[in-house]
């Protein structure tokens, strides 16, 4: 379909929301490890790749409070670990982010193979 045509008397109203883009979402999450401190995303999707790297945060110290259905707090200041378990990054391509991450903060990084090749 080139176009979309709408005839009527009656104007169009309403809202659409745009969800968040899941490829900056993996980018962006992980990036949260270079701050000693907390951070709020907004306009997440609410996808599994989203999800399991609030899981691979927490396993590392971070506190990870969702405040909405597409927004989450990040709090990095508890880091404790360099190593991200291996049974949640095989589960996603984007485990990879984590790399360049860990290595920014903890100056060394355990990251098992991404998945889902």
């Amino acid at each position: 379909m080139e176009k979309l045509v709408i005839t009527g008397n009656t104007p169009l109203k309403g809202e659409v929301v745009i969800s968040g883009a899941k490829n900056a979402a993996v980018a962006i999450i992980p990036a949260t490890l270079l701050i000693n401190g907390v951070c709020t995303i907004e306009n997440l999707p609410n996808i599994s790749d989203v999800k399991l790297y609030c899981d691979i945060l927490k396993s590392l110290g971070s506190i990870v409070t969702w405040n909405s259905e597409h927004e989450v707090t990040i709090d990095n200041r508890n880091i404790n670990s360099y190593k991200a378990p291996s049974d949640i990054t095989s589960k996603f391509r984007a485990s990879y982010y984590l790399i360049g991450s860990l290595l920014g903060r903890c100056k060394k990084a355990q990251v098992g193979l991404p998945g889902r090749l």
